[in-house]
């Protein structure tokens, strides 16, 4: 399995190439060329904070076999909560299913510690058929 690795080049800090930062992952979201967002954190770690990157799903990385077959073909972002470990082998996963995932910088920790805009989960709508909350 991958390791989140920090690259230098040019004397310049780079995110690995399976991972991506809270700042360009913002500017993307909204836009046509949005990954999908897959929030893997465990219960207890979202408990203590029940909120989402806009435009992320929760589910769970125990059952990744099941529901990645309807991820393939996309770009997708897998959120955790500090981004290592539980992303990394859930992005892995992925990845072994033709899903070009990545993983996010830092976690779910890293998102909101740049103070970046998170959605609680209870004021969410509830998803159709095609996935869509409005």
């Amino acid at each position: 399995m991958p390791k989140n690795r920090v690259l230098v080049h040019q004397g310049r800090i780079m995110s690995s190439y399976t991972a991506i930062s809270s700042e360009k992952l913002s500017r993307l979201i909204g836009t046509a060329n949005a990954p999908a967002l897959i929030d893997v954190r465990i219960d207890e770690d979202f408990a203590a904070d029940p909120r989402l990157i806009p435009g992320a799903v929760r589910r769970s990385h125990l059952d990744v076999q099941d529901w990645a077959s309807r991820m393939t073909g996309q770009s997708v972002v897998v959120i955790c909560q500090k981004g290592k470990k539980l992303s990394e082998g859930t992005a892995a996963l992925l990845r072994c299913a033709s899903v070009e995932a990545e993983v996010l910088e830092g976690g779910h920790l890293g998102w909101t510690g740049a103070e970046l805009p998170a959605v609680p989960a209870d004021k969410i709508p509830k998803r159709d058929g095609r996935g869509r909350t409005v």
